[in-house]
């Protein structure tokens, strides 16, 4: 379950795809680069911008709260059933 700390949060998401079999672990990495490249060209475009890294935190985080709202809506059980 997520907790309001980053560092707890980043810890349990280490260890949920540490746990991944090898062939969902290569969809997570792209999934992850991805993001990772809209990101950097947004830092790229936008430099020393506060908006725009505002913004892209505001995405992130709210991305997060869609998979956390859906795990309680039944849609599924946690977040592991993701994968499959």
């Amino acid at each position: 379950m997520f907790s309001d700390s980053i560092d707890d949060n980043t810890e349990m998401l280490r260890e949920l795809l540490r746990g991944l079999p090898p062939s969902a672990r290569g969809r997570a990495a792209k999934a992850a680069a991805a993001i990772e490249k809209a990101f950097t060209n947004l830092q790229k475009d936008h430099p020393k911008d506060g908006a725009v890294a505002l913004g892209a935190a505001f995405a992130i985080f709210m991305v997060a709260a869609h998979l956390v709202e859906q795990a309680k809506d039944g849609k599924h059980d946690s977040l592991i059933e993701l994968v499959n």
